[in-house]
C-alpha cells in the first residue's frame, strides 16, 4: 500500500514588514514581562524589608513597655517598702519602750527586795540578754577559748606547711 502524500505549496511572498512588526511587538511583550518579574522581585524584597522593620519597631516598643511597667512597680514597691518600714520601725519602738518598762520594773523589784541585789540583777540581765539572742559571759568566755585553741591549730599547720615547702 502505498500512502499519497500530499504536498503543500509555501506562497513564495513574504511580507517582511509584517513579520518585522510581528517580531518588534514580541520583544515589546517579552520587555514589558520582564520589566514586570524585575517590579516584582523588587517589591517583594521591600516588603520583605517593610515586614522587617515593622518587627523590629514592635520589638522596641514591647521593650520601652516592658521597662515602663518595672518602672511603676519599682515605684509601688518602694512605697510597700517604706509601709513595712514604718510599721516595723513603731513595732520596734512599742517593744524597746516594753523593753525599758521591764527593766525598771525588775530595777525596782530588786531594790525593794534588797536582797541579793548584783546576783538577780545579773541574772535577769543575762535572761534580758538570752531572749535578745546575745551570749552570755560563759559562753563568750567558752567561745573565745575554742577560737583560741583553733587559732593555735591553725599556727601548727601553717608552721607544718612552711616546713614542708621549705
Amino acid at each position: 500500500m502505498k500512502a499519497a502524500v500530499m504536498k503543500m505549496e509555501v506562497p513564495v511572498t513574504i511580507d517582511r514588514d509584517k513579520i518585522q512588526s510581528k517580531i518588534n511587538s514580541g520583544a515589546v511583550a517579552v520587555n514589558k514581562t520582564g520589566r514586570r518579574v524585575a517590579l516584582a522581585y523588587v517589591g517583594f524584597w521591600a516588603f520583605t524589608y517593610d515586614r522587617a522593620a515593622d518587627v523590629y519597631q514592635d520589638g522596641v516598643g514591647l521593650l520601652e513597655d516592658a521597662v515602663k511597667r518595672g518602672e511603676r512597680m519599682e515605684k509601688v514597691l518602694n512605697q510597700r517598702l517604706g509601709q513595712v518600714e514604718r510599721s516595723a520601725a513603731k513595732q520596734f519602738n512599742a517593744l524597746q519602750n516594753h523593753f525599758g518598762d521591764n527593766v525598771e520594773q525588775v530595777t525596782r523589784t530588786v531594790t525593794e527586795t534588797g536582797v541579793g541585789f548584783e546576783e538577780q540583777l545579773e541574772k535577769q540581765v543575762e535572761h534580758v540578754l538570752v531572749n535578745l539572742g546575745i551570749p552570755t559571759r560563759d559562753r563568750l568566755e567558752r567561745l573565745n577559748q575554742e577560737i583560741d585553741r583553733l587559732n593555735a591549730k591553725l599556727d601548727e599547720e601553717l608552721t607544718r606547711q612552711e616546713a614542708v615547702h621549705a
